[in-house]
């Protein structure tokens, strides 16, 4: 399995009032919830090698989307700045964890799609995190999402460490979509953890 800040983000009717641009946990970007953006955001860090841009965009259903996600996936802090344009809507990789048919991929769990969701859940059991966006306080735990078993297909050098090859994952964990920002500097700070392994992302996106 893979367990990580998929790599980064969070509501109550508090903190979403407090972020205003968070969408909640059954809204939708682009006409696609937070289910369908965290297989997104997995197939992505499957398909590509390194180096890895913290700052791409991905189109879905005719519509561009800012995609912030990590360079790598070893914990440890790490400080990002990416440049958006105002109003784009975005999708930010937080802590999840997937199981993949890949040998090593799944713990003591098989690779029937079944086996693939509950392996995903269950080991992301003990998990925290916490953001904020400019400083105000988003409830991660509200966005939390289960993905069903998806295609992938890892590419050469992939920062998994996994062979190239076709296969299929399912994917448990936070995620954060945008509706997007005004103009000017914003912050997007998360402390993630699960087992020992710890992270601290900063995001500063420069919306112009």
């Amino acid at each position: 399995m893979t367990a990580t800040f998929l790599t980064l983000l969070w509501l109550g009717n508090t903190a979403f009032a407090a972020a205003g641009k968070v969408v909640p946990p059954n809204g939708k970007v682009a006409g696609e919830g937070y289910a369908y953006w965290l297989e997104r955001s997995w197939q992505t860090v499957f398909s590509i090698s390194p180096p890895v841009s913290p700052c791409q965009t991905l189109t879905t259903n005719g519509q561009r989307v800012a995609y912030l996600t990590l360079t790598t996936l070893a914990p440890g802090t790490d400080k990002y700045t990416c440049s958006e344009a105002a109003g784009r809507p975005m999708y930010v990789v937080e802590l999840s964890n997937e199981c993949s048919t890949f040998k090593g991929d799944h713990g003591n769990f098989g690779t029937t799609d079944s086996q693939l969701k509950k392996c995903a859940r269950a080991l992301f059991e003990g998990a925290h995190e916490t953001t904020t966006i400019d400083g105000k306080s988003v409830d991660v735990y509200k966005l939390i999402a289960a993905t069903g078993a998806y295609h992938i297909h890892a590419a050469h050098n992939n920062i998994l460490g996994l062979p190239p090859g076709n296969g299929r994952s399912a994917a448990y964990g936070y995620g954060l979509l945008l509706t997007g920002f005004a103009k000017g500097s914003h912050t997007i700070h998360t402390l993630a953890s699960i087992g020992t392994s710890a992270w601290n992302i900063t995001f500063t996106v420069v919306v112009r």
